[in-house]
């Protein structure tokens, strides 16, 4: 996306901008002193964010960034990110070599983050969901049921934390979603636990190819609600509250519902309704998550 150089100046100078910092009063430090801004992203999860053979990022999170920092004509370039990483690549990039001044890659809010970095948004909030083999016909609608289960769960995840409190008969930890989906095709789990929109992005995305089929639990909706932010190092709360901003406004517009069904599949069965009242979170609320 280019924007001629005094649009980006001016974007520039707009999350510049100074900040009364509490005590000091001085100049907030911005991620984005220099343009274009890096945007960190995942590359495996369908739906949400992959990186395609076409070489560029798909999926509702890489929608949502190209059209929250478009609005304010924001240029930007994209990185990758694991669930293992972003938090170096945010700060120092030295363990992948890559440094970004932003993360949009499922990032559930926690107490511990807020302490240790902005949070912009939410833009998705969604439900802990349950997926299983497509041939996997028995009934998972409530945490009651994952407990005669053996139950996979990527490690340091809000999902672990949760699962800890239903105590399924068995826990199997993967480093990622990936080792957990291995752990379901060589039988070594029952079901995967994790966000719902990522597990439905899976699940759409499967069955071709040779690939395995997964499905997931249509009513299951497992333990909090989790809000999925935007990420930046702490203490820039002026480009945070900015980013806030363009998410709530695109909140409003109709693209956010038809990037979710295009995104994540969603059919006809799903009423806007539905979507709404699961998915679609209120920014106003979002309480002190800009916090500088």
């Amino acid at each position: 996306m280019h924007v001629p150089r005094p649009a980006r100046l001016a974007a520039g100078l707009l999350l510049l901008g100074t900040a009364a910092s509490g005590c000091s009063g001085g100049q907030e430090k911005s991620p984005f002193d220099g343009l274009p801004v890096k945007v960190g992203f995942k590359t495996d999860r369908p739906g949400m964010s992959e990186f395609t053979d076409k070489g560029v990022y798909d999926g509702f999170e890489p929608h949502l960034t190209m059209r929250v920092l478009g609005s304010r004509k924001i240029e930007y370039t994209s990185l990758t990110v694991t669930t293992a990483n972003w938090e170096d690549a945010l700060t120092d990039g030295k363990a992948n070599h890559n440094k970004v001044d932003l993360v949009v890659a499922d990032i559930s809010e926690r107490d511990s983050l807020k302490r240790d970095y902005d949070l912009a948004g939410p833009y998705l909030q969604t439900p802990l969901g349950v997926l299983l083999k497509a041939d996997d016909t028995r009934t998972v609608a409530k945490s009651e049921d994952l407990k005669p289960l053996r139950v996979c769960v990527s490690g340091g995840t809000t999902a672990e934390a949760q699962l800890k409190d239903i105590g399924p008969r068995v826990t199997v930890t993967g480093a990622n979603l990936k080792e957990c989906l291995d752990r379901v095709d060589d039988d070594t789990a029952d079901a995967v636990l994790s966000d719902y929109l990522v597990l439905q992005g899976v699940a759409v995305n499967s069955g071709s190819g040779g690939r395995r089929a997964y499905r997931v639990a249509r009513d299951a909706h497992i333990g909090k609600t989790q809000f999925l932010m935007m990420v930046l190092p702490k203490g820039h709360q002026k480009a945070c509250e900015l980013l806030r901003g363009a998410i709530n406004d695109y909140l409003q517009d109709p693209d956010w519902m038809n990037a979710l069904r295009t995104s994540f599949g969603f059919g006809p069965d799903f009423t806007d309704k539905e979507l709404r009242d699961t998915f679609k979170p209120v920014t106003t609320s979002a309480g002190d998550r800009c916090s500088a």
